[in-house]
């Protein structure tokens, strides 16, 4: 899975830049509806943006040692 979307990114930049802004966008609205209702199921977002921050780093590793340009 994390090969494919190192593949993805590379072929697919603007969309690999929407996922980001959509993953950092849950993170924004998660926070603040925490932080305004004070209720921990808006936690379970953080969920989702633990697993996708993981994708995407070890998707940069492995684009930056095995998909560069040299």
């Amino acid at each position: 899975m994390i090969r494919a979307y190192a593949y993805f990114s590379k072929k697919h930049p603007l969309v690999h830049k929407f996922n980001i802004l959509f993953v950092f966008s849950i993170f924004i609205l998660c926070t603040y509806q925490l932080l305004e209702n004070s209720k921990i199921t808006y936690s379970l977002g953080y969920v989702l943006i633990i697993f996708s921050i993981f994708i995407f780093a070890k998707a940069s590793t492995y684009k930056s040692k095995y998909l560069s340009d040299r």
